[in-house]
């Protein structure tokens, strides 16, 4: 940590939260942190001095702030205290849900819909510890996987008609893992990164720590611009850009074929290299051809089995131009040695068998399912999104704004993403927000998260904030 820290007297307003104590004040502190409040190298008060200006107990505050160091929001020096974590302010919006955490609804991640994968995985258990050379999976192996895993991965690509040979597809730790590599291995530090005008939020959380500075690409209801993304690549002189443009997180928006062959004209004509993310392309049923099937040459295609089979899995696979194959190697190794074999077994199994097909349709359909429920109490409200996204984008009614919403939205029980973390640089944060249709645990819980935002947004923010 250093010497560059900010003292500060922070006192958390606990006024109008609900639950135990120690999660109100780590309630408190995380929208103090992405509030901007609590800036990055903040000292917190100590323990015994927070205790006695709350009146709680030392253990209380203690609980708290181990609670916010959980959540990625601050860290403990012995000797000398609690400070605000760098980029903490990112963290705090991603918040993964508190196991066990009953009273919560989580409106903010997505995921797949729970419940759908626990057998397949039961049985793929079974059969990955009856095999004969498990402790082959054990041990460590090339960054790219092993050519079985390889190879059905390539299979797995098929379905979006990318048609490939094993060696040109290296098995990952889910797409993150692809997109940090390829921003490592071609680009430097300084150098900017192309991106829509709302982009995915672990991209931006990777740039920053790359220290690469965003620049958007003028997008409209279906995504980048052709003449915006020519402008942008003159104006910038970057040379990678990173872009979603099968159900765009989190917009949703999906890119026409006809949109695609003229933002793969511009990228052939200014030589860029383009990362694809396609996470939600197979729960897409009409999704069209990848840009990587248009420019072969010059896009990376990352993909993942975190959405269209399951999180935990942390498998995913990236298609190589033949060129960029071996820096991207190099640089894959040094984010994360391999993929866990084991998962990559598993996944070669069910692409193997045909049950990852099977389990994307059953995931495509329960989301239509979840989709209606969701279309059904937002009725009447600017509202869109697509088949295979797991969210809504919801444009939030007048005088509503973003952060507003979601801390009148934590203080009923909800999380929700603050919409801020989709920004690059400084552009401006729109009036909306990214609703998870697929985290709440069943229909029941969606309905209920999902009636009470509406509720929430009936009510001007004033007169909400003041009730709460």
């Amino acid at each position: 940590m250093g010497r560059d820290w900010v003292e500060t007297s922070w006192l958390p307003d606990l006024n109008g939260r609900s639950g135990p104590k120690y999660l109100r004040i780590a309630d408190a502190m995380a929208e103090d942190i992405y509030g901007g409040r609590l800036v990055d190298g903040a000292r917190l008060p100590t323990h015994r001095d927070l205790a006695w200006r709350l009146g709680v107990t030392v253990g209380t505050v203690t609980r708290a702030y181990l609670e916010g160091e959980r959540r990625g929001l601050i860290v403990g020096e012995v000797g000398r205290g609690s400070f605000v974590r760098a980029g903490a302010r990112m963290s705090s919006a991603v918040e993964m849900p508190r196991p066990g955490d009953e009273d919560t609804i989580e409106l903010g991640v997505n995921r797949t819909p729970p419940g759908l994968m626990a057998d397949a995985v039961a049985e793929g258990l079974v059969r990955l510890a009856g095999l004969r050379d498990i402790d082959q999976l054990l041990n460590y192996h090339a960054s790219g996987g092993l050519p079985r895993h390889r190879a059905a991965c390539a299979r797995w690509l098929e379905t979006r008609g990318l048609y490939a040979s094993a060696d040109q597809v290296a098995v990952t730790s889910g797409a993150e893992h692809a997109i940090a590599a390829s921003l490592m291995a071609f680009n430097d530090p300084g150098a900017p990164v192309l991106v829509e005008p709302l982009t995915w939020s672990g991209t931006r959380a990777l740039a920053t720590m790359l220290r690469m500075p965003l620049r958007a690409v003028p997008m409209d209801e279906e995504g980048i611009t052709p003449d915006g993304l020519d402008a942008q690549i003159r104006a910038s002189g970057a040379r990678i850009a990173y872009l979603q443009p099968t159900v765009h997180n989190p917009t949703t928006a999906v890119m026409s074929m006809e949109r695609r062959r003229e933002v793969a004209e511009v990228i052939r004509r200014h030589g860029i290299l383009v990362i694809e993310d396609d996470v939600y392309g197979l729960l897409h049923p009409d999704a069209p051809a990848p840009l990587a099937s248009l420019v072969p040459e010059q896009v990376i295609y990352a993909t993942s089995a975190s959405k269209v089979l399951s999180p935990g899995l942390r498998v995913g696979c990236a298609l190589l131009p033949d060129a960029q194959a071996a820096r991207f190697a190099v640089a894959a190794r040094a984010v994360n040695w391999m993929a866990p074999p084991p998962m990559a077994a598993l996944l070669s199994f069910w692409v193997e068998d045909g049950v990852a097909l099977d389990m994307t349709k059953r995931i495509r359909e329960e989301v239509a399912v979840r989709l209606a429920i969701a279309k059904e109490i937002l009725a009447g409200l600017d509202m869109r999104s697509c088949a295979g996204a797991f969210h809504v984008w919801l444009t939030l009614p007048e005088p509503w704004r973003a952060r507003e919403l979601v801390a009148a939205a934590r203080r009923q029980g909800l999380t929700l993403m603050d919409t801020e973390m989709f920004v690059p640089g400084r552009n401006t944060t729109p009036h909306a927000v990214r609703v998870s249709i697929t985290a709440p645990r069943s229909h029941d819980e969606l309905r209920t998260g999902f009636s009470r935002l509406r509720a929430i947004l009936s009510a001007p923010p004033e007169i909400r904030l003041m009730e709460a």
